[in-house]
């Protein structure tokens, strides 16, 4: 009896072994590793754009699963990408440049953002201004004298005010009145359809609904912000960029519009694994007709290996490795 069961227990642990065997060399298709990728608030486009990211690269792979994690501020994504609760972060150049080099809202914020790294640039977002047709402004310059929305304090837009006025050499003398009016409830647009002020700057995708109306109406046009003097805040490589508002976006439009524009960026850590990233990639790509689909600003500029390596924030080695073998047919 004692033999038999030892035999019994024997067989059995014969078999639980043979079974662990057989599970490990099956694919862990049941074992998702899930991403957490942050962008801006829930409704931005950038969350849209998160979303897209998450279901290009689900689709591309079993074995990953991803969401898109909204953020309540500029800093949280950069701040949670650096202690790990994200994978993956959206943002904007301007912030990267702030957070890498201690400006801006990252002056008073003791961590250190050396372990970011770059991945790829998704988008741009357009920056120019919305004047009221009454004001006689038609460029950059004839916002001087002018009554000028800067933007709700600590808004995106009123960190990029305030380096296009230090580009110019402009201070709050400069203006007739400098308005701090929020975009919320389109605060901002009604008082410059009435005419209460003259010029806001606009940060944001287009077409616009919020806009469309005002512009047909007659009310209010869209004056590009290329110049000289912007010229020089793009080649000071502080995550400014050149880009054309196409003609005929809006009705009336006939020409297309000059200006500046910030890069939302694809940011990780120099933690992540380099097989991680290649998957990403590949999934991205791989989804580029859709991307496209979903909206035309994903992937309009191809990525540079050279800007890569030219950026202060470093690219991941195995996005850098990516690029240079697929470069041609990207």
């Amino acid at each position: 009896m004692r033999s038999f069961l030892c035999f019994r227990i024997l067989r059995f642990d014969i078999v639980f072994a043979l079974q662990i065997f057989f599970v490990c060399l099956l694919p862990a298709g049941g074992m998702s590793y899930e991403l957490l990728l942050g962008t801006d608030e829930t409704g931005s486009f950038s969350h849209f754009a998160g979303k897209v990211i998450c279901r290009a690269i689900q689709r591309a792979d079993n074995d990953l699963s991803c969401q898109a994690v909204p953020s309540g501020s500029f800093t949280d994504s950069l701040t949670n990408l650096q202690s790990g609760s994200l994978d993956l972060a959206l943002v904007n150049s301007k912030m990267i440049y702030d957070a890498y080099h201690a400006a801006g809202l990252f002056r008073f914020v003791s961590l250190d953002y050396a372990q970011l790294r770059l991945l790829m640039p998704v988008f741009r977002t357009p920056i120019s201004l919305l004047v009221n047709r009454s004001s006689s402004i038609s460029t950059l310059d004839d916002m001087q004298g002018k009554v000028v929305n800067r933007g709700a304090p600590f808004t995106l837009e009123e960190m990029v005010f305030k380096e296009i006025m230090k580009a110019k050499g402009w201070q709050e003398s400069s203006f007739r009145l400098l308005q701090r009016l929020p975009a919320t409830n389109s605060q901002d647009l009604i008082e410059l359809n009435n005419g209460s002020i003259q010029a806001l700057l606009h940060i944001g995708m287009h077409p616009d609904r919020r806009l469309e109306s005002s512009l047909a109406n007659g009310r209010t046009k869209i004056v590009g912000l290329l110049n000289d003097s912007t010229q020089r805040l793009i080649d000071s490589n502080s995550g400014f960029y050149s880009q054309k508002i196409p003609s005929r976006t809006y009705a009336g439009q006939n020409d297309a519009i000059n200006t500046i524009s910030l890069s939302s960026l694809l940011i990780t850590s120099a933690d992540t694994d380099d097989e991680t990233v290649e998957q990403v990639l590949s999934a991205i790509y791989s989804a580029k007709k859709q991307l496209k689909s979903a909206h035309p600003a994903f992937l309009e500029h191809p990525v540079d290996v050279k800007d890569l390596n030219r950026s202060y924030l470093h690219p991941h080695p195995a996005a850098l490795l990516y690029f240079q073998v697929n470069q041609s047919r990207l």
